[in-house]
């Protein structure tokens, strides 16, 4: 019998991506109406269309990318700019501060199931840049053996930003864009990559249609993380303003609702510290 595998999504899985992520925006946001005297609507409009272009609602100083900021700040070096907004990305990273953090139980059940021999990886479809920092930051890297993340569509200076750590060596897997969620061919290759049958992997995450439906196609036990929906609608209201998905990605997301609407998990959890008793069984 091959080694157990947990395949852990991230955000709100083992943290609250939703709630953090929005407040944290929205000070930035905040901010930025007051530094570059333009309405709130008018930015989120902007960073909508910066973050399309990129595929990804995340992505790295987009704020520098912003038409209003540029012709505001149209004479002056990335350096200046960067000093101009500071106050804005200040506010962005405060907030963060305050906001990130895991979900109860998360790190001591993660110890816990490694300890016992359990393997653990985690999966995303947030592109390195951000999925490894919120890791490391939380302290839950040492935890896994492996990241797979998605690929980016552009290369991110992410060495301009003075906190950035590399990753150890061979931790990183990089996802191509055409093994999305919930295609269950991404997971059975994990599965090949660590070595583990698909009937020995558990796939934790919060989404239905992209998480347990793609896990039970896979044939990889499908845990719901029903807890990681536990969050103020209002704030996937104000995230649908600046999200990276176009018409096609919206009317993606309908078919696959429809067809995946009524999957059932294998098992339902809805504190972290559940996952060990269905991992380790008993």
């Amino acid at each position: 019998m091959s080694q157990k595998l947990l395949i852990t999504d991230l955000d709100n899985t083992l943290y609250d991506w939703v709630t953090f992520f929005t407040a944290s925006f929205k000070d930035m946001v905040s901010e930025l109406t007051v530094l570059l005297d333009v309405p709130e609507q008018v930015l989120l409009d902007e960073f909508k269309s910066v973050h399309q272009r990129y595929g990804n609602s995340e992505q790295p100083y987009a704020v520098l990318e912003l038409p209003s900021l540029q012709r505001k700040f149209s004479r002056l070096s990335r350096a200046e700019i960067l000093n101009k907004i500071d106050p804005a990305l200040h506010r962005f990273n405060s907030t963060r501060k305050r906001t990130l953090s895991l979900y109860t139980g998360a790190a001591e059940t993660l110890s816990e199931l490694r300890e016992a021999g359990v393997k653990i990886v985690g999966h995303t479809e947030a592109i390195l840049a951000n999925s490894y920092w919120r890791l490391r930051t939380l302290g839950v890297q040492t935890y896994l053996s492996r990241l797979y993340t998605l690929e980016g569509k552009d290369a991110i200076h992410i060495s301009s930003d003075s906190r950035w750590v590399d990753p150890p060596v061979n931790f990183v897997t990089v996802v191509p864009r055409d093994e999305r969620k919930p295609n269950p061919r991404l997971l059975l290759d994990i599965c090949s990559h660590e070595g583990s049958d698909p009937s020995s992997a558990f796939y934790l995450g919060d989404s239905l249609v992209r998480d347990v439906a793609m896990a039970k196609e896979a044939g990889v036990t499908a845990i719901w993380a029903r807890y990681g929906t536990k969050y103020d609608p209002s704030c996937w209201t104000y995230l649908v303003k600046v999200t990276h998905w176009t018409d096609q990605d919206v009317e993606r997301e309908k078919s696959l609702k429809s067809k995946y609407g009524e999957v059932l998990p294998d098992h339902t959890i809805d504190r972290f510290a559940q996952l060990k008793s269905i991992v380790l069984g008993g």
